[in-house]
């Protein structure tokens, strides 16, 4: 695939998640406080399946952010090292003569 139709898949991809979330979200504030009619009550139903589908994206999200925040975490590690590892081992540093 090509890059700009990888970036146009990934904007359509930002733009479900950002309306599922607004559309849930609005869902629950607007129907908080309705009237149940009786034991199987539709508007029951979906407020627990907005509430799930918040649940899971939230809970999807964070193990995002936290593996994201790791692979930073790691990679910063991992330069700091080889920057002062690479600086020790060099021929001027270890004081080796080149003689001809």
């Amino acid at each position: 695939m090509s890059k700009s139709r990888n970036r146009a898949v990934s904007w359509i991809i930002l733009i479900v998640f950002i309306l599922v979330i607004l559309c849930s979200s609005a869902f629950i504030i607007t129907h908080t406080n309705h009237e149940c009619t009786d034991k199987e009550c539709f508007v029951c139903m979906e407020l627990a399946q907005c509430h799930k589908s918040l649940h899971t994206l939230g809970t999807t999200f964070a193990g995002a952010l936290q593996l994201t925040l790791m692979l930073c975490i790691a990679v910063m590690l991992v330069r700091i090292i080889s920057y002062f590892h690479s600086e020790h081992t060099t021929l001027i540093s270890l004081k080796v003569e080149l003689l001809n």
